[in-house]
This record gives structure tokens, sequence and C-alpha cells, in this order.
């Protein structure tokens, strides 16, 4: 399979400009990746078996055409355009392997292979209104190509941050009206692109490589910036390094589940509604709301995170203390909302999934949800 596309492009667009040809390699891989998809889990390959035998195949090319003149030229451009758009460590091997035919005797003609993509100057971001779903746009130079800005739509939640969409935009302003349009207007009106100022909150939303452990799911669309979008991530975060120590704040787990355990008594003093067990149910509602890890979303309470979380408790709990979880979530967003200062129409949006309406845009199979689901909130 490598082999052939491998030689389509060769025979198809090696004579293009660069930017044409790694945007080819990418649609072409989405394709491929996306008919995979639809194979028995069994027999299915994986974006990085694909990976690693795109970079073979280029190779073998390279290697069949070394002694006849000017013929390595296209297939020399194919390998370098697959290694320029591979995340850490296929990129080390298509590294190795390009230096490997260069020490050839018939490599000997090969010319140094381009530097990789870097992230030239300020790298932008923005969050939606409930303040769970990011923007990341970040200007991309490679050698011979122009500058062009690239989007990471990251929706942080389920249970990782995950990117529902990214891709080449020509501006910042493009850019930023594509996320606005995924994420909806209630949820993005008035937001803007500005300069990142939490760069440890950046390393743990942009995506990287996972191997064999990716949720999968995705679209035609994401795997075509599948292995792409991960190589920017990492040009981005050489950019944007977190300088010293991290700084404290956030909310987490156990915090929360005693600050609103407090707001729980506090309100419902005269009324002795609470259950008895209500510390141990609050401590397990606490810890299954934001089992992504990430501190900085663990506050933030959009519908789609209610309705997520919701079919995070059925499947993990057992019926009846899952029924107990549930009935504390519609309290569990009004304190969010309290202690957030979120507007009311926003607020509002959540409560009929925290009392178990289900998420229209939240489709569920045998695995689970689809967190890769781009979602209008």
């Amino acid at each position: 399979m490598a082999a052939d596309l491998v030689a389509d492009l060769v025979a198809v667009v090696a004579s293009q400009p660069d930017m044409i040809l790694e945007d080819a390699v990418c649609l072409r891989l989405g394709t491929l990746l996306g008919e995979e998809e639809q194979t028995p889990v069994d027999d299915r390959l994986g974006p990085h078996d694909l990976a690693d035998a795109m970079v073979a195949a280029a190779v073998a090319a390279v290697e069949t055409t070394t002694g006849e003149a000017d013929a390595w030229r296209a297939p020399w451009r194919v390998l370098t355009a697959v290694a320029g758009i591979l995340p850490y460590p296929h990129s080390e091997v298509a590294v190795d392997a390009i230096a490997r035919l260069r020490d050839t005797a018939g490599g000997r003609v090969l010319p140094a292979a381009p530097p990789g993509p870097v992230a030239t100057g300020t790298v932008l971001w923005s969050r939606d209104r409930y303040g769970s779903r990011f923007a990341v746009a970040a200007p991309i130079t490679t050698v011979d190509q122009q500058v062009r800005w690239y989007l990471w739509d990251i929706d942080a939640c389920g249970h990782q941050a995950f990117t529902v969409h990214s891709g080449f935009y020509p501006t910042p302003d493009a850019a930023l009206s594509a996320w606005q349009a995924g994420v909806g207007q209630i949820a993005a009106a008035d937001t803007e692109l500005a300069q990142v100022d939490d760069p440890w909150l950046l390393a743990e939303l942009l995506p990287a490589e996972e191997g064999l452990l990716r949720s999968g799911g995705e679209s035609v669309e994401q795997f075509a910036e599948y292995h792409r979008s991960k190589r920017l991530g990492e040009a981005v975060k050489q950019a944007v390094r977190p300088q010293g120590t991290r700084p404290g704040g956030g909310l987490n787990a156990a915090t929360a589940a005693v600050e609103f355990a407090g707001w729980l008594r506090g309100r419902d003093a005269d009324r002795q509604e609470l259950p008895e067990d209500m510390d141990e149910l609050v401590t397990e509602l606490a810890d299954s709301w934001c089992i992504n890890g990430i501190d900085a979303v663990f506050a933030t309470c959009s519908p789609h995170r209610v309705a997520l979380c919701v079919l995070h408790i059925r499947g993990y709990y057992i019926e009846e203390f899952a029924d107990q979880l549930v009935a504390l979530l519609p309290e569990w967003t009004r304190w969010l909302a309290a202690r957030n200062a979120t507007p009311p129409e926003l607020a509002d949006r959540c409560v009929p999934y925290a009392e178990g309406k289900p998420h229209s845009q939240v489709e569920v199979d045998d695995i689970g949800p689809d967190y890769l689901a781009r979602v209008t909130e």
C-alpha cells in the first residue's frame, strides 16, 4: 500500500512545489487510513504502521534511481516530504534512513535533507466561553514555503485533550473564524486570539503521537492531518517552552470535593435533603469530572462536558451508585456556574444534560463516546 502511494506521488505530484507535495501526501494518507478504519479491527492498519511503511517505501524508491542521472530527484522529494510531516518517533526513523542513504556509494549525489518545520513568530490561542475548547494558531515555515497559519481546534471535555480539527489557513483571522464556526456562536462569541500565556497548559493540550494507545475513530479529514498536526505541535512546543516553575492555581478533585460539599451543606442546611454518604458521593463525582488530569480545565462546565461525564459515570460505576452520582450533577453544574460567574445563558444550557438529556452530537458505539466529534457547543 505504501509502495503504491509513493509511486503515485512520484508520478503525479513530485514536480509540484513543496507545499502542494506535502499537502498531497497528507490528503492521500488520510484517504488510505479512512478506508482502513472500515476494516475489521484485527486486520486494521494503524497510522503508526503506515508512517514507517511510507518511509521504507520512499527510501526504496530513491535507492532504485540513485544511479540514473536525475531520476532520484522525484522520489527524493517524496521522501523528504514524508519526513517533514511525521512526528517523533517516526521522524527519527526517517532521519536515520536518509542518513544511511546518503552514506551509500550511490547516495553521494543526494543533498542534505531540508530542515523540518518551525514555528516562526508569535503563537496565538483562544478559549471558548465555557473554557474547555481551545484554538491554537501558529505561523509555520519550512524551506521554500511561505508562512502559513496552522490551527488546532482542541476539545478538553473528554478523557484527554483531543484535536478535533486541524489544518492550514492563510491568516490568523481565517483560522479564528474557522474555529469559531466549529465551536458555535454562543460559545465562541467575542473570542479573540492572543499570545499564549501558559506554556504548561499549551503543552498539555497539543497532540502527540500515541501509537497503539490512540483512541481511534478519526474521520478522513482528521486522518489527513493526523501526523502533521503532531509534528507541527512539536515545533510549537519547541518555540513556546515553559520557563521556571509552573505557577500554582486551578481547581483539582480534592479541593472541588471539599468546596462542593460545603456549598451543598450551606445551601441545604434547613432542608435536610442531603444523603448520609454525601462525602463519598461528592468525592467520586469530583474524581469523575476531570479524568484527563488537566487541572486548568477542571472548573470548566459545558453541555458537551456534562453529557460526557454522565456517559463516563454510567459506564464505570454500578447502576445504583451511578444513579446517585448523576442525581448530584445538576447541583454540581450550578455550583460551578456560581463559582465561575458563568453567564446564565451559558449555565442554563448545561442543566438538561445534567438531568440526563442525551447530547445530539455525542455519538456512542460499543467502544464508547466519539471523543473526536467536533461538537458545536
